[in-house]
C-alpha cells in the first residue's frame, strides 16, 4: 500500500512538474511572439536612401533584423514543438536516444529535445531549418 501510495505521489509531483514547465514554454512563446512582432514593424520598408552610407546603413540593420527575426521564429517553432510533445505525453524525453531530459537542462532549455549527452555528440535532432525571404517579413 505504502508503495502504491508514493507512486501516486510520484506520479502527481511529475504533472505537476510539466505545468510548471507548460507555464514557462506558453511565457517564453508570448515573449518570442511579442518580439517577431516588433521585429517586423522595425524592419526598413525599401526606399531610395539619400547616399551610398544610408544605403549601407539601412543594408546592415535589415540583416541584423532579419537574423533576429529567424532565430526567433525559429524559436517559436520549438516551443511549439515542445508544447506537442508535452500534450502527447512525449516532453522530456530524447528524440535521439529516448532518454529522459533531466529537470536541469529543461529549466536551462524547456524546449530542447535532446539530453544532454546527445547534445553533446552534436547529434541534436533538428527539423527543416526555417528560411525567411525579406520580401515576406513584412507580409
Amino acid at each position: 500500500m505504502k508503495t502504491e501510495t508514493h507512486s501516486k505521489k510520484h506520479e502527481h509531483e511529475n504533472v505537476r512538474d510539466f505545468e510548471v514547465f507548460r507555464k514557462r514554454l506558453l511565457a517564453e512563446l508570448k515573449k518570442f511572439q511579442d518580439r517577431v512582432a516588433r521585429a517586423r514593424q522595425e524592419l526598413p520598408i525599401d526606399s531610395d536612401p539619400d547616399d551610398e552610407a544610408g544605403i549601407a546603413s539601412r543594408s546592415a540593420h535589415r540583416e541584423v533584423t532579419m537574423g533576429n527575426l529567424e532565430r526567433d521564429l525559429q524559436a517559436i517553432v520549438e516551443i511549439e514543438r515542445a508544447l506537442h510533445r508535452l500534450d502527447a505525453g512525449q516532453y522530456a524525453t530524447c528524440v535521439v536516444c529516448q532518454s529522459r531530459i533531466s529537470d536541469a537542462r529543461l529549466r536551462a532549455i524547456p524546449w530542447t529535445r535532446t539530453c544532454i549527452q546527445c547534445a553533446g555528440r552534436g547529434n541534436q535532432f533538428t527539423g527543416s531549418p526555417l528560411q525567411l525571404n525579406a520580401n515576406l517579413a513584412h507580409s
